[in-house]
């Protein structure tokens, strides 16, 4: 009687054991694997947050500008001086929530001078969440659309009896 050489002990039997241990555990695993969950729904980003924002916002009509800085136009600009000739109003930090044909919002700060007891030695106020209206549109003697009066709430003091009577003021519809 012969033995054969391949499946004696110590010849490689243990090597080619352990090669179909693995490879029936490997084909069990496949077949019984458990499906893997669904996924959650992705969570929101800041990024997915501020596109989504972006989308629900109405698109901006750059067909209107204003003179923000009192020489020259632009759309949705960071500031507006109220107060061209001496600086002693201004809305600051302005975040634009609508730019349409009809009309621009936003949010911002106003700074004003209390002029107490005179504009040179008065102190600037800050009001943050000021919130700006520009309406009116108007055509420059260039063609260009401008908007040509801003309402801002809350209103510095004084602009309720002054020569507006707190209702929308004029802006520059030039370079002043």
């Amino acid at each position: 009687m012969s033995v054969r050489r391949d499946t004696r002990p110590g010849d490689g039997w243990f090597v080619r054991g352990m090669i179909g241990l693995v490879a029936a555990l490997a084909l069990a695993g496949c077949a019984s694997a458990p499906k893997a969950p669904k996924a959650a729904p992705a969570a929101r980003t800041p990024k997915a947050s501020a596109q989504a924002a972006a989308a629900s916002r109405p698109s901006v009509d750059a067909g209107i500008e204003v003179y923000g800085n009192c020489e020259t136009p632009s759309v949705e600009p960071a500031e507006i001086v109220l107060a061209c000739a001496d600086y002693n109003a201004l809305l600051e930090a302005l975040h634009w929530t609508r730019w349409t044909a009809a009309t621009a919002t936003a949010v911002g700060t106003l700074v004003y001078n209390d002029c107490t007891p005179n504009c040179a030695e008065g102190h600037f106020h800050h009001v943050p969440g000021t919130r700006v209206t520009l309406t009116v549109p108007s055509r420059t003697a260039g063609g260009r659309r401008v908007w040509s009066e801003v309402q801002e709430n809350p209103e510095p003091p004084g602009y309720a009896t002054g020569p507006y009577h707190g209702g929308p003021q004029p802006l520059p519809t030039g370079p002043i």
